[in-house]
């Protein structure tokens, strides 16, 4: 994927203060009320963190926020670094979680991986994008499915 019209990493863009406040802002709320679609992502969010640290992934960061995107989780996979995607449905008609990953989410999952990349001190020897895909079905027993190495950032 070649880049086109990025916004520099905040590094070069943004003094220090202003690059932690972007990554940490709360989470926006409707009327002062969290709305059922972010009740139903942070309960996936929380249910994809479970799945990964169960299969021996070390969580780094989580709601991780850029102007250019966010990242739901990041985690260590032995020494590989992983951005997660966690995509939740109450339906496996239209494809499922996985299918909702367009190209223009993945251009700002990437932009935001190279953000964060940008404030680390040293580059990790790998990084993977992986989505956990979690869907409602019944919503008491939900099924989740995880994908390493969905997409790519080339």
């Amino acid at each position: 994927m070649t880049p086109q019209n990025h916004s520099p990493p905040p590094s070069v863009a943004d003094p220090p203060s202003r690059v932690a406040e972007m990554a940490t802002e709360p989470q926006r709320r409707l009327n002062g009320r969290t709305s059922s679609r972010q009740q139903l992502g942070a309960r996936s969010e929380e249910l994809a963190a479970r799945v990964l640290t169960s299969r021996g992934y070390r969580i780094a960061a989580r709601n991780v926020r850029y102007p250019v995107g966010e990242l739901d989780l990041v985690a260590w996979d032995g020494d590989t670094l992983c951005f997660v995607e966690v995509r939740a449905t109450s339906s496996s008609q239209w494809g499922g979680g996985l299918a909702s990953i367009t190209p223009d989410k993945r251009r700002r999952l990437i932009r935001a991986a190279r953000w964060y990349l940008a404030r680390g001190a040293e580059p990790p020897r790998e990084v993977r994008f992986d989505v956990v895909a979690i869907q409602w079905d019944v919503p008491a027993s939900p099924t989740s499915e995880l994908v390493q190495g969905a997409f790519t950032a080339d």
